[in-house]
């Protein structure tokens, strides 16, 4: 009798179409289906992560930049700097010439200029010899700024100014410090490191021999 039944049971599945491998789905071997649900939080996972590998990455370029930036701009170690240091004046030095790691207050001196040049204009280069913190000033032509306050930086700004007449560079922000300063005049070859109080100036009066 249980042979009968085994028998109808087959014929019964094989009229359905249903094999019985397929049938054992139901007592745990795996579905189709019940893979969905793990590729959909692999894929929520992914969405995530990638906002954060992005900003791992810019903060990585950020470092290695600032290692970059940091080891082009270290202090002069030339004799020529060294005597610039100590006198305030040089000629031996260029333009963006860096003296110190951090600002010093050095005192605000005035300068009288006197030159040979032959043109009626002349340049100009300002930067920061010390630190590069956030200080401003403001560049002023026989009482006519050339320009707004701008934050100086190792890297000179070149400014076109008279050869003869007077210049002043006013402190604008002190980012720490003292507002730290150097300017090179075209007309006599020299550079001049000062420093300029917020609101103050710096005075350097041209003149032709």
């Amino acid at each position: 009798m249980t042979e009968k039944k085994k028998d109808l049971r087959t014929k019964l599945e094989e009229a359905r179409g249903t094999p019985k491998s397929k049938q054992r789905g139901s007592m745990g071997e795996s579905h189709p289906s019940w893979g969905e649900p793990e590729t959909a939080e692999k894929s929520i996972r992914k969405r995530n992560d990638r906002p954060l590998k992005i900003f791992g990455a810019i903060c990585l370029a950020i470092g290695i930049g600032t290692v970059a930036f940091s080891g082009s701009t270290s202090p002069s170690s030339s004799e020529a700097a060294k005597n610039a240091l100590e006198t305030k004046v040089s000629s031996g030095v260029s333009a963006g010439t860096i003296l110190l790691r951090s600002d010093e207050n050095i005192g605000a001196k005035d300068y009288t200029i006197e030159h040979t040049h032959a043109g009626d204009q002349a340049k100009l280069w300002i930067w920061d010899y010390a630190a590069e913190d956030g200080d401003f000033v403001q560049v002023i032509v026989d009482g006519v700024p050339t320009s707004e306050p701008f934050m100086i930086k190792h890297k000179p700004k070149v400014i076109t100014v008279p050869a003869i007449g007077t210049i002043e560079v006013k402190g604008i922000r002190d980012g720490g410090g003292g507002i730290t300063y150097a300017v090179r005049y075209e007309a006599n070859g020299t550079s001049y490191f000062n420093s300029a109080p917020e609101g103050e100036f710096n005075t350097y009066t041209l003149k032709r021999k």
